[in-house]
């Protein structure tokens, strides 16, 4: 069956939605597949599927409502004679429905990787009960799960993982970060998520200070940019904290995941979390909340332990009984390894693929 997929993406920052559509329309196209890609100008996914030399359509998208770009794309499918439109953002969804009303042949499928909750009104019902749009793909049964409950249709709902290269980091050296930071010998708790709201930062912080205050000997090692770093960077200070870098951002992340001893990331949302999957590609030890798609990715007991992300105290009693359990970490990480196969992106890609075959059938 002849599956010809167009994707788009609205956002120009770089997190794990577009790492995602990179590894899908790196491998589609690997695989001989006819398919296209729609992003902002300039945008950071831009930037990388050009570092790739990957073939890539640069748009202005100014919001969710921009007519300009669904003619665009609209046009360009009915000339090239696409099928589907992948949209990987909720304001790409948007631009898609309104594509669609200029190319009648075009079915959406739109990515969901966000817990958050919909709310039921008439823009959000002409956007995720269009009948154009097949299929939303959830990156974890929770996020089925909140969609379920605003009342979206099951026959609507595909749960399809995110997944990571496996072997990312399999080359990754920590040498360098060791010594840039002076961790030899010492206890390293690390984290790489964004400096955003829903990453719960000032959680991380106050359990650090309450780590440095019960004397155990530790390290915090925060990888990641965002609006919040310099607001982040001030409350550490203000609360004294000895030894807590802020990286910002890195590409080098095998390199600081290989010289942490324990990965966190306290959470207030998340749809799975693909930097705990990579945490776990190393055989790291978590700690994480238990909230979203966590708990389908971390086994409280089994690689790592889930807390209340409103719980400094938990969050820092978790991380201390680590600390002194050198065997549970080992067995924890070696858990970590063998629960993280079935996150391969390869699953991810050929699953995605089957979906198209599927909705092309229907």
């Amino acid at each position: 069956m002849s599956v010809k997929v167009i994707h788009i993406d609205s956002e120009m920052t770089w997190r794990g939605g577009q790492q995602q559509a990179f590894y899908l329309y790196d491998a589609m196209i690997a695989k001989g597949y006819q398919t296209a890609f729609f992003t902002p100008i300039g945008s950071a996914l831009t930037e990388k599927l050009k570092g790739k030399n990957l073939p890539v359509n640069e748009i202005s998208m100014n919001g969710e409502i921009d007519f300009t770009a669904a003619k665009k794309i609209a046009k360009f499918a009915k000339q090239h004679n696409f099928d589907i439109l992948h949209c990987h953002s909720s304001h790409s969804l948007s631009v898609g429905i309104m594509a669609s009303y200029f190319n009648k042949k075009l079915k959406l499928v739109a990515s969901r990787r966000v817990d958050f909750r919909i709310k039921r009104n008439y823009l959000n019902d002409l956007k995720y009960l269009n009948k154009s749009l097949k299929k939303i793909i959830c990156i974890s049964e929770a996020i089925k799960q909140i969609l379920l409950d605003a009342g979206l249709p099951e026959s609507r709902l595909a749960v399809i993982r995110s997944g990571i290269d496996l072997n990312k980091f399999i080359n990754a050296n920590p040498l360098e970060i060791v010594d840039k930071l002076s961790l030899q010998n010492k206890f390293v708790i690390g984290t790489v998520a964004a400096v955003e709201r829903e990453k719960n930062y000032p959680l991380l912080l106050e359990a650090a200070k309450l780590v440095q205050n019960s004397g155990v000997e530790a390290v915090f090692v925060a990888v990641g940019d965002g609006s919040l770093l310099q607001e982040m960077q001030q409350k550490a200070m203000q609360l004294e904290l000895k030894n807590f870098y802020f990286e910002g951002y890195r590409t080098n992340i095998g390199d600081y995941l290989k010289a942490f001893d324990v990965f966190v990331l306290p959470s207030k949302k998340e749809g799975l979390g693909t930097s705990i999957l990579d945490a776990m590609s190393v055989g790291l030890p978590i700690i994480a909340s238990n909230i979203g798609g966590i708990p389908e990715a971390v086994e409280n007991g089994s690689n790592g332990i889930l807390i209340d992300p409103s719980n400094p105290v938990m969050l820092a009693k978790s991380i201390i009984s680590l600390i002194d359990a050198p065997e549970k970490r080992k067995a924890y990480g070696a858990a970590s390894l063998e629960l993280v196969q079935k996150f391969d992106i390869n699953n991810t890609i050929n699953s995605n693929i089957e979906l198209y075959k599927e909705i092309l059938a229907e």
